[in-house]
């Protein structure tokens, strides 16, 4: 009986101080700084505590240590990347923010810990940054979707909770599973001020993170970094009160109302494609497709695809299933691209069509002049989207990243299309298309990265899959009718392809970040040196923009880059054989790299030795 009492005591008295908070004006305290005034920088002073390294041996901010977890982890999270990416770490609904510390401390983390009260202060921090932009009468509505994570629900109720705790005006919608390109549909079609994806893409499923778009475009780092800093004070005062802000632990996911946007967003990819054919009344009869969405977000697009009139029966992996039984989805894996192909042959496919886990990337699969099906990506979505838009939009601009081949750039140039390669990141190409076309420089037709990535001006560059997928079955229902062309492949074959393509990651020892951006420049002016000297080969191309590419000859080449988000320098080779690659980039790399010793003690190069 006392226990219970106990219980029943302590409830009463966390609600009694969550209400006497919340009902605390210093709350909604705000940097006054719009966001369309945020150019190439922070647009107020960054906290100390950010402008230190996270491995720090001294701490001379005066705060105790388990908030100084909690903001540096806060600080990892929204200070690279367009993206917000974390481990999440789940954490008890109730007590104090420092058990939160301890329970990300108990974690051996390599990556930013994202954990529920994290979502809670981000949240807040949005609708802070939303109430500047808009009059002081105007309603702010918040869209937010998830992928199928199972620590989904559990991150959209506390990222929501805090958005709506910024101010009454502030209200959130749940979408349920969503897509990434539904989600930032939604805010271009003006259903809301912002759309947020709860989503970690193609990462494990104990990864997650958020992707944010707002009517003025996605996030951008001078944003993210605004938010981070917001946040960051939101939890200060959390800290300050002594509890954690309340939640609902997944259960369930507390805000203003629970709607469905994706059958609208359906209906416009359907009249997508009715356009694009030409013909009204199912324009994909006659057209075998095998669909898989790797249990991930994107199912929906079956039903798109059956109601235009493909045969869809062959398809696989349609539920959403966070624990993701098939392996996370990523267009690019092998046993992606294997099942899909399985798949294919299984039904005697036309094409083969898989989007990754929020469905913002895609790849296919189709016939070859043999008859055996390929994959249909990378370079060569390209170059085939590259044929779409020299009919459509003659003399039009591509922009890529940075790893696109050299064949790639001849084939665009013979259509007669201008190709810049940009640096990787799908923010990054997209702002670059836009750059160009604003300023009247370029026509940029299509912004995109090898990973899959693709955004069209004709869809307000809408980074989305889906709209990808309805551009290439499109143009197959159309080569079908006209009986032009027995396979897409066909429209790409005088484009030069390498026989090996690979791409070797090489962590650093420590798993840190900063080593690995130390190491990357050491080895860069090492290859440098290298491709320098009047004996050798190698030729560095000069107006790269992202790492060093150097051509080794032949369409031939290597490149070395840093990794977006993880402590990892990857090598992309492109070379005529696996012989040839090993010979004239991977020995003589190895070489120049194994005679300077921080590299060595430093970096692991074993996937250069077993190459």
């Amino acid at each position: 009986m006392l226990s219970g009492f106990c219980i029943i005591f302590g409830a009463l008295l966390y609600a009694e101080r969550c209400c006497a908070f919340l009902r605390n004006p210093s709350r909604t305290s705000r940097a006054t700084t719009p966001l369309h005034s945020l150019t190439d920088k922070v647009s107020h002073p960054i906290p100390a505590f950010l402008t230190q390294s996270f491995n720090t041996e001294c701490d001379n901010t005066n705060r105790p240590p388990s908030l100084n977890i909690l903001l540096r982890s806060i600080q990892q999270l929204t200070y690279s990347g367009s993206d917000i990416r974390g481990y999440f770490v789940d954490h008890s609904r109730f007590g104090s923010l420092a058990s939160v510390a301890h329970e990300i401390g108990k974690v051996q983390l390599h990556y930013p810990a994202l954990t529920p009260l994290a979502a809670y202060c981000l949240g807040h921090a949005l609708a802070d940054q939303l109430l500047l932009e808009h009059s002081e009468d105007e309603i702010i509505q918040v869209a937010i979707g998830q992928d199928p994570r199972l620590h989904g629900k559990r991150l959209v109720d506390s990222f929501a909770r805090g958005a709506e705790a910024a101010d009454p005006k502030v209200h959130v919608v749940y979408t349920g599973i969503s897509t990434t390109p539904a989600c930032a549909a939604f805010v271009s079609l003006h259903h809301c001020h912002a759309g947020v994806m709860v989503t970690a893409s193609h990462l494990p499923f104990y990864r997650n993170g958020f992707k944010i778009f707002y009517r003025s475009g996605g996030m951008t780092l001078p944003v993210l970094q605004d938010l981070g800093a917001r946040a960051g004070t939101i939890l200060n005062q959390w800290f300050s009160a002594g509890i954690l802000p309340p939640a609902s632990g997944g259960v369930e996911v507390r805000c203003s109302a629970h709607v469905s946007y994706m059958p609208a967003y359906a209906e416009s990819l359907k009249r997508a494609v009715i356009q694009n054919v030409g013909r009204e009344n199912k324009p994909l009869e006659g057209l075998k497709i095998v669909f898989n969405p790797g249990n991930g977000a994107g199912g929906f697009f079956y039903d798109v695809l059956k109601d235009l009139g493909a045969d869809v029966l062959g398809s696989i992996h349609l539920e959403p299933d966070g624990n993701f039984p098939n392996g996370v989805p990523n267009p690019e894996y092998e046993p992606m691209l294997s099942s899909t192909i399985r798949a294919c042959e299984a039904s005697g496919a036309d094409l083969g069509i898989m989007l990754d886990t929020d469905a913002d990337r895609c790849g296919f699969v189709t016939r070859g002049k043999d008859g055996i099906y390929e994959p249909l990506n990378r370079n060569r979505l390209i170059a085939l989207l590259g044929v779409m838009f020299a009919e459509s939009s003659p003399g039009c601009a591509f922009v890529t990243d940075s790893v696109t081949s050299e064949g790639l750039s001849t084939f665009l140039k013979g259509l007669g299309l201008t190709h810049v390669r940009y640096v990787k990141g799908y923010m990054n190409v997209i702002s670059k298309a836009k750059e160009l076309t604003e300023s009247g420089e370029l026509n940029a037709e299509v912004a995109i990265e090898t990973s899959g990535h693709c955004a069209m001006k004709e869809n307000s560059y809408l980074d989305d899959g889906t709209y990808t997928a309805v551009k290439v079955v499109s143009l197959l229902a159309k080569q079908r009718a006209t009986q032009q062309c027995p396979s897409l492949l066909d429209l790409i074959s005088s484009m030069p392809e390498m026989d090996e393509i690979s791409e070797l990651r090489m962590p650093v020892f420590d798993k840190s970040i900063e080593t690995m951006r130390e190491v990357f420049d050491l080895c860069a002016l090492t290859m440098e040196d290298q491709s320098s000297m009047p004996s050798n080969t190698w030729e560095t191309d000069t107006e790269n923009l992202e790492g060093i590419r150097i051509r080794t000859g032949n369409n031939q080449f290597l490149m070395l880059r840093k990794s977006l988000h993880d402590p990892i320098i990857s090598l992309q080779i492109e070379a005529r054989s696996v012989e040839e690659a090993r010979a004239t980039i991977v020995k003589p790399l190895l070489q120049i790299f194994k005679d300077e010793e921080q590299i060595v003690n430093n970096l692991d190069l074993s996937v250069l030795e077993q190459y």
